[in-house]
């Protein structure tokens, strides 16, 4: 039978949440991933989606990761706090911790939205990831800030509240986007990248986004090797305002899990 089990790692004084998925010893696979998560509204709407695709992945055998970035979820600091630079820390924090664990050192980086973005960058960083799964990556942070803006506007058309102040010029539907936070998001360019992030790498398009194709040509000129898959569905990121009504995507997460399968028999 699978174990689950939460905890904290990582640096001393700033503790990352965790929780960790170990496989039945027998059918256990000579890789382990590492799930990171989108960020803000994002995180809440597919936090269900990330603990079932984990689960999913440890009943095929593969040891999961699953963690909180600094100033997130359960992990120690406030939301406001968040820089890049910490955040790109933290992965490589939690490949380090799920190495301890289980010894492999073959590494999947699945990462979503803001996640993605992140995955790229700490790979292209690392140079020893061996394999990743880009879902709906944030390729332009410029871009991904406008649109952050434009659901702010959304929501409060809708909200049953008004704003009192200037105050949510710097929220996110609910989440608080620092000067310095918009400046390291703006600052995010996938495509400007030089060095291969994974040796495999699985680009997953669930509605269309004109910066996917780019990335996945990039990532091949970078000799990663690459599948590129479009599995429509073009309300997975749009602001809901009842969390309880949104899908799990079930069809992507056993692409994914085929995927992995496929490169890690």
């Amino acid at each position: 039978m699978n174990t689950l089990e939460p905890f904290y790692f990582g640096p001393s004084g700033k503790p990352l949440w965790g929780c960790y998925h170990e496989p039945d010893t027998e059918t256990r696979r000579d890789c382990a991933i590492v799930v990171c998560y989108p960020m803000g509204h994002e995180y809440i709407q597919f936090h269900r989606a990330c603990r079932q695709l984990a689960s999913l992945l440890c009943n095929g055998g593969y040891p999961v990761l699953r963690f909180d970035f600094y100033g997130c979820g359960d992990s120690s600091g406030d939301c406001g706090e968040g820089r890049i630079d910490r955040w790109l820390a933290d992965i490589s924090a939690a490949v380090g911790e799920i190495r301890r664990r289980c010894g492999s050192i073959k590494i999947c980086l699945t990462g979503l939205r803001l996640g993605g973005a992140l995955s790229t960058l700490a790979g292209a960083a690392r140079g020893d990831i061996d394999a990743m799964v880009l879902w709906d990556a944030v390729v332009r942070g410029r871009t991904y800030v406008k649109e952050l803006r434009s659901l702010q506007r959304e929501m409060l058309q809708r909200a049953h509240l008004r704003p009192t102040s200037d105050e949510n010029r710097q929220e996110a539907l609910g989440f608080i986007l620092t000067d310095h936070m918009l400046r390291d998001l703006e600052g995010i360019d996938l495509l400007a990248i030089r060095q291969k992030p994974a040796n495999k790498i699985l680009v997953i398009e669930s509605h269309d986004q004109p910066d996917q194709n780019p990335l996945a040509q990039l990532l091949r000129n970078l000799r990663s090797e690459v599948t590129h898959r479009h599995l429509p569905n073009p309300q997975f990121w749009h602001w809901v305002e009842d969390f309880t009504h949104v899908p799990v995507p079930q069809q992507i997460l056993q692409s994914v899990k085929s995927w992995i399968t496929e490169v890690y028999p």
